[in-house]
């Protein structure tokens, strides 16, 4: 049973009844507004026998949407409808092994057997297969066709057969984007202006009688994707210094997600484009300077490296001086050893030949003193005989 609303407009408002078949549910209700509460989405605006309509997206897609229809179906009774792989060959080579033949497209044996001779030895040619294929480029056609209609029609990236034309430039992907988006646009303001006639039977269920103005709109988020898709393009050409502006141009075409809304305010922090430059150069001064830190750093320890080479050379330097000096010290004292052991033989026998010719000279003076007490003794003598001669 179906349940019906329905709507008288009066000077006094919109009464509205509801009704469930032929029976009223409940008493009338009469509700504060200048217009019925239906609000229509039009379309494109057509003339039909001098009269003005609208027309929209389902009645533009329609046709086109059959003729998919249409074009999947025949292509599904092609497929049903396409034959077996078949097998060309005499009748004496397959005579007796016709079933290898006939359920080869179910058997997993991969060895077919035919007969080589017939009966009067003479040689068969093998089988052959021929197979079946299905002719389906005409119905490919028209549906890439279609699809291709479609999507103009509607702005909605058609999903089907995929487009032969695998490659495409970015310029002719915008292009496509924005002819998509050319068609549809007056589906977009028309929408806008439903959206203004919601606002307004809104308020004035509330009670107010205001002038609704629709700040922001479908097409707003469809000038958002043109938009993003032209400045994603742009990425191959924005300085290194400016990508930071255009990651956040691209972001705000997405400030409507949350998550790329907390995206935002987790990288710029409500930070100026420029602060941001000069805090990247920042970053990228303080990253130099502690590269050529690193670099100082490196070098200081090269150079430590070095001066421990050069102290153990040092090192190594003294200590052979130190033992050449050891061993010519000792060469020093052998040779002045042997210098005291030839100077002391030559004292002994300077002092041996003094003793020598000491005693000589003792002997001579022992002889010259025994002499003289012999002359001496002798004048006594002759002194004493003298007087007593006398």
């Amino acid at each position: 049973m179906p349940l019906i609303t329905y709507y008288v407009k009066s000077n006094g408002g919109v009464t509205v009844y509801k009704l469930l078949n032929k029976d009223l549910l409940e008493d009338p209700i009469v509700l504060n507004l200048d217009r019925l509460p239906i609000i229509p989405v039009y379309g494109e605006e057509i003339f039909i026998e001098d009269k003005l309509s609208h027309r929209g997206i389902v009645a533009q897609s329609k046709p086109i949407q059959k003729l998919i229809d249409y074009s999947y179906s025949q292509l599904c009774e092609r497929l049903a409808k396409s034959p077996k792989n078949a097998w060309v060959g005499t009748k004496e080579a397959v005579e007796g092994n016709e079933e290898y033949f006939k359920n080869f497209d179910k058997s997993i044996n991969p060895l077919l057997i035919y007969n080589k001779y017939d009966d009067r030895k003479d040689k068969n040619e093998p089988p052959t297969r021929i197979d079946m294929t299905i002719q389906y480029n005409d119905l490919t056609t028209v549906l890439q066709n279609s699809l291709a209609m479609l999507q103009s029609i509607t702005g909605v990236e058609s999903i089907g057969i995929p487009d032969q034309k695998v490659e495409m430039t970015a310029t002719e992907a915008l292009l496509n984007a924005k002819s998509y988006t050319n068609n549809v646009r007056n589906y977009f303001d028309n929408l806008k202006e439903s959206f203004k006639s919601a606002g307004h039977i809104f308020f004035q269920l509330l009670g107010y009688d205001v002038d609704v103005t629709v700040e922001q709109g479908p097409e707003d988020q469809m000038e958002r994707q043109v938009a993003r898709a032209e400045l994603i393009q742009l990425a191959q050409l924005v300085p290194e210094e400016k990508r930071m502006d255009l990651v956040g141009a691209i972001t705000s075409t997405l400030d409507d997600n949350q998550f790329i809304r907390r995206f935002n305010q987790a990288i710029f922090n409500g930070v100026s484009p420029e602060v941001m430059r000069l805090q990247q150069q920042i970053q990228q001064q303080q990253i130099e300077f502690q590269n050529q830190i690193q670099q100082m750093a490196q070098a200081n320890q090269e150079l430590k490296n070095q001066n421990q080479q050069l102290n153990v050379q040092l090192l190594a330097m003294e200590q052979n001086n130190r033992n050449a000096l050891i061993v010519a010290q000792m060469d020093n004292q052998t040779d002045l050893q042997k210098e005291a052991m030839r100077l002391e033989a030559q004292m002994e026998n300077q002092d041996a030949n003094r003793a020598m010719e000491l005693e000589k000279e003792a002997f001579k003076q022992n002889n010259e003193n025994a002499r003289m007490v012999a002359k001496i003794q002798q004048k006594n003598n002759e002194q004493i005989l003298n007087q007593l001669g006398a």
